[in-house]
């Protein structure tokens, strides 16, 4: 399981990223009750890449990512999950590619769409899904979201 000591020195997603993956998520009508899992696979590949110097924009990083997964005895499913989360990723980076700016993670340099930020709106609902699968994914009681 990645899950355990190294994930709790795993960076967060950046914010920017993680706007707009969640606008892709909800465009490609990926079900809600799954977007945690898809924000998981996303924070595990950036963090391999860091970890690995590979470059999160490069697809020729997906086939060690998955390699490392299937080391570290992963099921099929969840290799399946994991190339999904990060393939959606690599869509909307090479969208639209005109229109990027450079964000800067820890000496890795990810570009993001400015004009996709645009989609926020003042609906709290898509916040607290966001806690709530943050929750889930830190393992933390279900009660700490009521609080």
């Amino acid at each position: 399981m990645l899950c355990g000591f190294q994930y709790c020195h795993m960076k967060p997603i950046p914010s920017d990223i993680r706007i707009i993956y969640d606008a892709a998520l909800r465009k490609k009508s990926v079900a809600p009750a799954s977007h945690f899992r898809y924000m998981k696979w996303l924070r595990y590949y950036l963090d391999f890449c860091i970890k690995y110097h590979h470059a999160p924009v490069n697809r020729e990083s997906l086939a060690p990512f998955l390699k490392k997964l299937k080391d570290k005895n992963q099921s099929e499913q969840q290799r399946k999950q994991a190339f999904d989360a990060v393939s959606l990723f690599y869509q909307i980076k090479n969208a639209d590619q005109d229109e990027t700016h450079t964000v800067n993670d820890n000496k890795e340099n990810i570009s993001t769409k400015k004009h996709e930020l645009k989609e926020i709106n003042a609906d709290w609902n898509p916040v607290y899904k966001k806690i709530d699968s943050e929750i889930k994914l830190r393992h933390y009681p279900p009660k700490t979201l009521q609080a």
